[in-house]
C-alpha cells in the first residue's frame, strides 16, 4: 500500500472538518459570480495572469475615478508590496525603486483601512505589510492593526477571518513578550561588551553577568506573555484546523513551562485530529517534562510515523548534536555534520540507531532518556522560535541550535544594548543571556519586535569552539543525577586469529543503590551486554540479587568472560534498583587484539595467583586460579598479575625473554613512597629492584619451553605501601629477537 503523503492526509482531514461550511460558502460564491466585478477582482484577475503592470493601471484608473474605492486601494498595496517583497529581507535597501514601490504600497493599504475601517481583511494586509518590516517600530505598530482586524471581524461573526487575526494579535503580544521577559537591572547602564578590546575569559561569563547585573523578581513579561495565549486560545477555538495557530499555542503553553495544560490540549486535538504529527509532537514534549517516559515515546513515534520523510529527517537529524566541524583527531570517524550529511541516507539511519542505543543511559529501563530529551528539545525549539515571516523554522534558529544541544538553560535574562557594536542600531538592542550550572554561558543579539535572535556577533567564533569540544550535554536529564558509575576493567587474551577472549571485571557499588531502599532485602538487577560493530548483541547476562540493605555496606565485584569476535565491540555493564530508580552504568570500548605475531596479552589484576588443581604445567591464561579485579585493593593485601605472551622466537627449544615491571605513584601527596615486592608463586621474591622514593623498577629474565603461548603469573608484596593510585607497567623482551612489547595499567590501594 502506498503511503499518502503528510501534506495530502492534513488536507483531507481539515477539508473533512470544514465541509459543512465550505458548502455555504460554496454557495456565497455562486451568488457573487452572478454579481458584476468590482475592479479590484477585474485587476486581481488580470495579475494572476501574470500581467501585474496592467493590473496596476486598471488601479490606477479605479483610484483615480473614484478615490474611495477602498478595495482598488487595497488591491493596489498588495501588488506593490509583491513587487518589492523580496527587496524587503534586507536590512537596509539601496535601491530607489523598491523603496518608492514599499512606501506607495504603505500609503495604499492605509488608505484601504481609513476609507473601510470595518474590514478586517483589509485591516489584516496592513499588519502583514507592517510585520514584515525590517524597522521595529512599524513591526511593534502592526500589533494595533490586528486588534483593529479582530474587532471588524468580530462584528461581521467570521470565524475565520476572527482566527487569523487573533492569531496576528497573538504573535504582536508574543514579539512584545519576547521584548519585555526575564528583563534585568544592570549598574551603571552596563551592558555585555564582547569586542576584542573587552576579550574577558568566556568562562567567567556567569561571574561577569552576575557582577553587572540582577535579574527582576519575579521575572517580567507574564503580563505580555499571558495576553498572548489568550489570543492564541480564541484563535484555536475559531479555527481549531489551522496548524499555525496550534502550533502558536503550544509555543505559549510549553514557554512557561505549563506542561500539563500542553499535554491536555495536545491529547484533546490528537483526538479531534488523529493526522496532526504536531499534535503528536506536542503531547509527547509535555508528557517527557511530566516523566511519562512511556507515554512520550508513544507519542513520539506515532509523529515521526504520521510526518513526511524531510520533516521527520530534518527535526530528528543526528546532526543536530555532533560537532559542526571535523576534528583531526577523529579522523576516519564520522563525528561532524558535515561528513554525517555526507553519507547515504541507509548508513545515517544506521548510525543514528547505533548512537542511541550506546547513549541509552541504562539498557535496563525500557525507556531512552536522551533519545527522548533530544526529540522534546527538537521540539520545543520548533514552536518556540519558528518565524513564518521571515520562513525559518526554529530548530535551525541559533536560539534552537544552541537548546537542542545543551538544553533548558538554568539562567534566562535580558539586558538593554547588543552585546556587538551597536552604534549605527536604531532599534536600541538587546543581549539574551543563557548560563548553564556547566559553566557554558552564550550571548545573543534581540532586536526588539522581531523575535529572532542571533547568536553575539562578537562571540561566534567562542561558540563554535565551544560547539566542537562540547557538541552536546543532557545534564538537565533527571536519570543522570541518578547514575553512579561502575569501575570496569577489561582485559584480552588470544583466542585465534580473529578472535579473543575478554575478562570482564566489574565493582558494583550496591551500597548506594540500596542506600535508600525501605525494604529490609533489596532486589538489584545487574546486566551485562556486548554489541558488535552492527549493534547486534553478541553477549547478553543478567540476573537479579537480592541484598540485605543492612549488610550491603561495600560495592560488589562481578566477573564476566566472553569470547569476542574481530571488529570493535562495545561492553555495558548496569546495575539497576527499580523502586528507587537509582541505577550505575559502565561502557566502554572493546577494541580487538593482533591475533598473530609477537606480541602480550592484557595484564590480568587479580588476587594471588595460583595454579588450578590438578595443573602441573600452565598452557594458557585459564590455568590460572585469580579473582580478577576492576583496579581496586585493600592496602596490605597483594596485586596478582596474570598475562600471556605470543609467538617468542625459539632457540634449541626453548624461549627466553625478560620482563621488567614498573610501579610508579600517580598522585605523590604526602612523605611515604613506594615499597614493594615481586613474588613468585611459591612467594619467593624475585628480581633485583631499582628506584626512586615515588617509582620502582624490577628486572628478570626466564625460560621456558618453546610454545606459541606462554604464561606468566606473579603477586605484588604492597604491604608497606601507602593509599592511592599507581600506574603499573609490564614490559617483555622476546631475548632472542630483542623484540620488545608493553602493556601499561593502574590500579589503586585504598
Amino acid at each position: 500500500m502506498t503511503r499518502c503523503p503528510r501534506a495530502v492526509r492534513v488536507r483531507r482531514w481539515i477539508a473533512l472538518a470544514l465541509l459543512v461550511p465550505a458548502a455555504g460558502r460554496a454557495q456565497e460564491r455562486l451568488t457573487q459570480e452572478r454579481a458584476p466585478q468590482t475592479a479590484a477582482q477585474a485587476a486581481d484577475a488580470v495579475a494572476a495572469a501574470g500581467d501585474t503592470s496592467r493590473a496596476l493601471a486598471m488601479l490606477d484608473t479605479a483610484v483615480r475615478r473614484d478615490q474611495r474605492d477602498a478595495a482598488a486601494w487595497h488591491q493596489r498595496g498588495l501588488l506593490q508590496w509583491n513587487q518589492a517583497r523580496s527587496a524587503r529581507r534586507a536590512s537596509f535597501i539601496k535601491d530607489q525603486k523598491m523603496i518608492r514601490l514599499l512606501s506607495a504600497a504603505d500609503s495604499a493599504l492605509r488608505l484601504a483601512t481609513q476609507l473601510a475601517p470595518d474590514s478586517a481583511r483589509f485591516w489584516l494586509s496592513l499588519s502583514r505589510f507592517n510585520v514584515q518590516s525590517g524597522v521595529s517600530t512599524m513591526r511593534f505598530a502592526s500589533g494595533g492593526q490586528a486588534r483593529a482586524a479582530l474587532s471588524a471581524a468580530t462584528k461581521a461573526g467570521d470565524r475565520l477571518l476572527i482566527a487569523d487575526a487573533a492569531d496576528m494579535a497573538g504573535m504582536a503580544s508574543w514579539r512584545l513578550y519576547e521584548s519585555s521577559a526575564n528583563r534585568a537591572i544592570s549598574g551603571s547602564l552596563q551592558k555585555v561588551q564582547l569586542s576584542s578590546a573587552n576579550n574577558w575569559n568566556r568562562k567567567n561569563g556567569r561571574d561577569y553577568i552576575n557582577s553587572i547585573a540582577q535579574k527582576i523578581e519575579p521575572p517580567t513579561g507574564g503580563a505580555d506573555h499571558a495576553a498572548a495565549l489568550a489570543y492564541f486560545e480564541q484563535a484555536v477555538g475559531a479555527d481549531s484546523t489551522n496548524l499555525r495557530y496550534g502550533r502558536h499555542l503550544f509555543m505559549a503553553y510549553a514557554e512557561r513551562g505549563r506542561w500539563r495544560d500542553l499535554a491536555a490540549v495536545a491529547e484533546q486535538r490528537t483526538r479531534q485530529f488523529p493526522l496532526d504529527y504536531q499534535a503528536q509532537l506536542a503531547l509527547g514534549l509535555g508528557r517527557h517534562r511530566l516523566a511519562n517516559t512511556a507515554g512520550a515515546t508513544i507519542a513520539f513515534d506515532s509523529a515521526f510515523a504520521l510526518m513526511d520523510d524531510d520533516d521527520a529527517q530534518r527535526l530528528r537529524s543526528l546532526s543536530r548534536i555532533l560537532r559542526p566541524r571535523p576534528d583531526k583527531a577523529l579522523a576516519g570517524q564520522i563525528a561532524d555534520a558535515r561528513g554525517f550529511a555526507a553519507l547515504p541516507a541507509a548508513e545515517r539511519q544506521g548510525l543514528e540507531a547505533m548512537f542511541w542505543m550506546m547513549s541509552d543511559p541504562l539498557a535496563l529501563t525500557q525507556d531512552n532518556e536522551f533519545r527522548l530529551e533530544f526529540l522534546a528539545r527538537v521540539t520545543f525549539a520548533d514552536f518556540r522560535w519558528t518565524n513564518e515571516e521571515y520562513q525559518l523554522r526554529g530548530a535551525d534558529s541559533d536560539r534552537g541550535d544552541i537548546y537542542v544541544r545543551y538544553g533548558p538553560p538554568d539562567l534566562e535574562l535580558t539586558l538593554s544594548g547588543s552585546a556587538s557594536d551597536d552604534r549605527t542600531r536604531l532599534d536600541g538592542g538587546q543581549t539574551q543571556v543563557w548560563g548553564y550550572n556547566t559553566g557554558l554561558v552564550f550571548f545573543f543579539d534581540n532586536p526588539p519586535g522581531f523575535g529572532m535572535a542571533r547568536i553575539a556577533f562578537a562571540d561566534r567564533d567562542n561558540v563554535d569552539r565551544i560547539r566542537d569540544a562540547v557538541p552536546v550535554s543532557f545534564a538537565n536529564v533527571a536519570v543522570m543525577r541518578l547514575l553512579d558509575t561502575i569501575p570496569v576493567r577489561i582485559v584480552r587474551f588470544r583466542a585465534g586469529t580473529d578472535s579473543s577472549d575478554a575478562v570482564i571485571a566489574a565493582r558494583v557499588p550496591i551500597d548506594s543503590l540500596v542506600r535508600s531502599a525501605a525494604l529490609e532485602r533489596v532486589p538489584v538487577d545487574i546486566d551485562l551486554r556486548i554489541f558488535d560493530r552492527f549493534v547486534q548483541v553478541r553477549g547478553l547476562e543478567s540476573d537479579q540479587i537480592s541484598v540485605a540493605r543492612d549488610s550491603a555496606a561495600a560495592p560488589a565485584d562481578r566477573v564476566w568472560t566472553r569470547r569476542v569476535g574481530p571488529g570493535i565491540n562495545v561492553v555495558r555493564v548496569e546495575a539497576l534498583q527499580a523502586d528507587s530508580r537509582r541505577g550505575a552504568r559502565a561502557m566502554t570500548r572493546l577494541e580487538p587484539v593482533n591475533g598473530v605475531g609477537f606480541g602480550m596479552s592484557d595484564v590480568l589484576l587479580g588476587s594471588k595467583p595460583e595454579l588450578r588443581g590438578g595443573v602441573a604445567l600452565p598452557t594458557r591464561w585459564r590455568d590460572i586460579a585469580i579473582t580478577p579485579s576492576a583496579g581496586s585493593f585493600a592496602r596490605g593485601s597483594a596485586v596478582g598479575l596474570l598475562w600471556e605472551m605470543y609467538d617468542l622466537r625459539p632457540t634449541d627449544g626453548a624461549s627466553a625473554y625478560r620482563v621488567a615491571i614498573t610501579v610508579e605513584r600517580a598522585d605523590r601527596a604526602g612523605a611515604a613512597g613506594v615499597a614493594f615486592r615481586v613474588l613468585d608463586n611459591l612467594g619467593r621474591a624475585i628480581g633485583r629492584a631499582q628506584g626512586s622514593r615515588d617509582r620502582f623498577t624490577i628486572a628478570f629474565d626466564r625460560q621456558a619451553a618453546a610454545r606459541a603461548e606462554l604464561v606468566e603469573y606473579l603477586s605484588l608484596d604492597m604491604t608497606q605501601a601507602p593509599a592511592g593510585t599507581y600506574r603499573l607497567r609490564v614490559e617483555v623482551t622476546d631475548l632472542a629477537t630483542r623484540q620488545k612489547t608493553a602493556r601499561d595499567t593502574e590500579f589503586r590501594m585504598y
